[in-house]
């Protein structure tokens, strides 16, 4: 699996050069600009997945309270602060 990883990772540097290279020819050639475009979009989604996202998981609880009960105590807090 790492040798994979590793395969993977120096077939993209070489297809992104090679497309590098290409597109500044009169004629380049499309397949390899297609594909070193491919193999970085594949490669930057299991980056991607490796990534841990920003936002924190709520339970069911959470959300719930989050949709109703917090926003009546924030309005309620915003009336209070009114009548004072």
């Amino acid at each position: 699996m790492k040798i994979a990883k590793i395969v993977l990772t120096i077939a993209t540097l070489f297809f992104m050069g090679w497309a590098l290279m290409e597109s500044s020819k009169d004629q380049p050639k499309i397949w390899v600009q297609v594909v070193g475009v491919a193999l970085f979009f594949f490669s930057m989604a299991r980056l991607m997945q490796k990534t841990p996202s920003n936002t924190r998981q709520q339970g069911p609880a959470e959300r719930e309270f989050d949709a109703g009960i917090k926003k009546d105590l924030i309005n309620q807090a915003k009336e209070e602060e009114k009548d004072a």
